[in-house]
């Protein structure tokens, strides 16, 4: 073996790491992660069944294995975007929009909170809410302080339910959260409201990030995996967003 040989081949086996390891990362506490693993499960299976000779089995497995480009494309829609997304803008350019996201978000519901103005906003990561959205108003408008006030102001038809924020973009108003199963003493030790429900509910099932603000005390939480962060103030709040986003 020559040393461009060798070489190459250790630039080789350092760039398919790297990009296993960006898959990894890409997919990680997402839904997807439970659907890769269920694909190497079956390709396993696959294996066992050429080498014991289970024709039948063997082929199934194998037809299921050669459109699994197909299958993925279709399962793994939000996070092939995300790719793209970073792919085509570059990271700077996300890195700038999302700090401009952070600042806005922070000062927005921490100035809701001195206003006792109740707010549930769903930030959208790598797992998509769109089948939350079927029933809700399409927006698709820029995020921003002034809109977020004017869907959450009392008086607005859509202040009931939540937002989904993807991006810079708000999705859709008026998003409902199905109903979270929680130990009902649980829920009257620690006073959960139903936004503060919603956002447990979504973050249960997905890599959301849900920001609640409540009406009745004036506070800001953060839910993530079903857990709450309660009482962030502005400089708490900005800095989690930062490390999450």
């Amino acid at each position: 073996m020559t040393w461009f040989s060798w070489v190459s081949s250790v630039v080789d086996i350092l760039l398919v790491s790297y990009v296993l390891y960006f898959l990894y990362i890409l997919f990680r506490d997402t839904n997807s992660m439970s659907i890769v693993k269920g694909f190497l499960i079956v390709f396993t299976v696959s294996l066992v069944a050429d080498f014991l000779h289970l024709e039948t089995l063997a082929w199934v497995l194998r037809y299921i294995v050669g459109n699994f480009v197909i299958l993925a494309a279709i399962l793994f829609q939000p996070e092939l975007r995300r790719v793209l997304s970073q792919v085509g803008q570059g990271r700077g350019m996300l890195h700038k929009q999302y700090s401009n996201v952070v600042e806005e978000l922070a000062e927005t519901v921490t100035e809701m909170a001195q206003k006792n103005l109740g707010a549930l906003i769903l930030i959208e990561r790598n797992v998509g809410l769109r089948h939350l959205m079927e029933d809700a108003v399409a927006l698709d408008a820029k995020l921003s302080k002034e809109m977020l006030f004017s869907i959450f102001y009392k008086g607005n038809i859509l202040h009931d339910g939540a937002v989904v924020v993807q991006g810079d973009r708000i999705l859709a108003a008026r998003v409902i959260v199905p109903a979270v199963k929680i130990d009902a003493m649980k829920v009257k030790r620690l006073k959960y409201g139903t936004r503060h429900l919603a956002g447990i509910a979504i973050t249960s099932e997905s890599d959301a990030i849900a920001l609640i603000v409540s009406e009745e005390k004036g506070t800001v939480s953060l839910a993530l995996h079903g857990k709450l962060m309660f009482d962030l103030d502005y400089e708490n709040l900005k800095r989690k967003l930062y490390d999450l986003l």
